[in-house]
């Protein structure tokens, strides 16, 4: 019977390994060190991770599962959808901050394997689409509300998603916050699509 992958565990394994290359350097460290230095056996790190490529995909789903429950807990609760949406560009800002080492080890990986990028860049829709679906749904219907100006919602959600993807690589390659650039996101393009809800009519009275 096939064994089942834990993925806490596997989550668990990846960031603990990110730690131990990030120490020893990518180049430097075999799958048998890496296993070593993590205090399990060699059959183990490989039924978890098939080599560095497999370490890079389970690095990375982690980082966007910290991501998503990082925004879902900022935006939760908040029933206008551009003001979601504006949260969440900040939220991402936020969780961005401070994370170049580990975007800089990521793409050190990435070199070291034989990660295909056409595959890196599939798991990264798979993992965001269920969240711009979901946003460009909330906007739709916004602007059948009237609570939200007429625009493509599909084109704001790719826009904010554009800016963001950027906003990480300023950070990375600058060392700067996109924290400015968000808000400036916000002051010129999503501020104008909010719209007040309209007052309820009055019965007109004799």
């Amino acid at each position: 019977m096939a064994r089942t992958v834990d993925k806490e565990r596997r989550a668990e394994l990846a960031r603990r390994a990110l730690e131990v290359l990030r120490a020893r350097g990518i180049g430097r460290t075999t799958m048998s060190e890496l296993a070593e230095a993590l205090g399990v056996k060699r059959p183990t790190l490989y039924f978890y991770f098939r080599d560095l490529t497999g370490l890079l995909h389970a690095a990375i789903e982690d980082v966007y599962r910290g991501w998503l429950t990082h925004v879902t807990a900022r935006v939760i609760g908040i029933e206008h959808p551009i003001l979601a949406l504006g949260e969440l560009a900040r939220a991402t800002v936020e969780y961005n901050r401070g994370r170049r080492d580990l975007v800089l080890l990521l793409f050190q990986l990435w070199a070291a394997g034989d990660a295909d990028p056409e595959e890196l860049m599939a798991r990264s829709r798979a993992a965001n689409d269920p969240l711009r679906a979901e946003l460009v749904n909330r906007i739709r219907a916004g602007i059948d509300k009237k609570i939200v100006a007429r625009c493509d919602p599909e084109r704001i959600v790719e826009l904010v998603m554009v800016v963001l993807d950027g906003a990480l690589v300023h950070e990375v390659t600058r060392g700067t916050s996109g924290g400015p650039v968000v808000e400036e996101l916000w002051q010129r393009v999503l501020a104008p699509l909010v719209l007040e809800r309209p007052a309820p009519r009055r019965r007109a009275t004799r």
